[in-house]
């Protein structure tokens, strides 16, 4: 079919932009769903670096045992020596990270309490130390 000037059967020159305005709606809508996260802090897979250094060599420790006494700077101090030393060491260096380490049958009200005392502190870095499971995950059995 070949298109003459003067035909009304001519091709369209016109693009459909039905297809893109459908595509950026949805766009619109993904980033409007995921923005709020991003603010309140959502896990992200950064990128390896051979320059960076460790973090946990450079950050404070403190240490729940099973038994609920806390250790910090390897040695076990009461909530109150606690909160004493953390303030002296946020005076030095806010930014520097503090990890929390918490046996696994500590309360959570426990763990909750270290960590406004790390806040109150003035540190505003806090983690958490895990151990990297080995095990495989368990299948769930199939109802039928």
């Amino acid at each position: 079919m070949a298109f003459t000037p003067g035909s009304k059967r001519g091709q369209m020159a016109d693009i459909n932009m039905t297809p893109m305005i459908d595509v950026m709606l949805v766009l619109l809508i993904i980033f409007m769903v995921a923005a709020p996260m991003l603010t309140t802090g959502v896990d992200v897979n950064l990128p390896e670096s051979r320059t960076g250094k460790n973090l946990e060599s450079e950050a404070l420790v403190v240490t729940l045992a099973r038994d609920g006494r806390i250790e910090f700077e390897k040695r076990f101090v009461q909530e109150g020596v606690l909160k004493a030393q953390l303030r002296q060491r946020a005076a030095e260096n806010r930014k520097r990270p503090v990890m929390v380490r918490a046996d696994l049958n500590i309360p959570y009200g426990r763990v909750i309490t270290v960590v406004d005392a790390i806040r109150e502190a003035g540190f505003t870095q806090v983690g958490f130390v895990t151990s990297a499971s080995t095990a495989p995950a368990e299948s769930e059995p199939v109802a039928r």
